[in-house]
């Protein structure tokens, strides 16, 4: 699972050790300087809206509300992100995040937000560091994580171009394309 607040999966964090090993070599190439490890808050208690929208029975087993969810999509990973994160400032959430799984589906989230006037956002690899993945306004909004569609459609061998979904992350791409060319 990502972290919501920073990059990086949970599972992959640095253990106690590795971060105050880092913190020693940092400390040697920044000396004087606070390196206080800093917590992110708990999600749960930053008091989060609850969701102004809610999905048609359609499409309700693609969508999650929950508050976690809700967190991890509000931003992307430049580092004024990160350091909004860290302080608990989450002034704007997605009020759905809805995960398709085919095209279809995709299709069908776009119809219902169209016809509901709901704004959709974008999620691909959620590396985004240039702010295009937060919800800036007051009108209900779904981030639409495509993350389940991260397939290599295509490679043509000749030109080593490849046509890729759109929720694929680069190093699974690379891996994929590498075999095949």
């Amino acid at each position: 699972m990502r972290s919501w607040w920073g990059w990086g999966d949970v599972e992959e964090a640095l253990s106690d050790g590795e971060t105050q090993a880092l913190a020693a070599r940092v400390a040697t190439l920044l000396p004087g300087h606070d390196l206080t490890d800093h917590q992110p808050p708990d999600p749960g208690a930053l008091g989060l809206a609850p969701p102004r929208i809610t999905a048609p029975t359609s499409l309700a087993g693609l969508c999650s509300a929950d508050f976690l969810d809700r967190a991890g999509h509000a931003r992307g990973k430049a580092f004024r992100d990160v350091a909004r994160n860290l302080q608990g400032r989450l002034d704007h959430v997605p009020d759905l995040i809805v995960r398709p799984r085919t095209e279809r589906d995709v299709v069908d989230v776009l119809d219902w937000c169209t016809r509901e006037r709901i704004s959709v956002i974008p999620y691909g690899g959620g590396s985004s560091v240039v702010g295009g993945v937060e919800p800036r306004f007051d009108e209900p909004a779904v981030t639409l994580d495509l993350g389940a569609l991260d397939a290599v459609l295509d490679i043509d061998r000749v030109s080593r171009a490849a046509r890729i979904q759109a929720g694929a992350l680069g190093r699974r791409s690379k891996t994929s394309c590498a075999h095949t060319i």
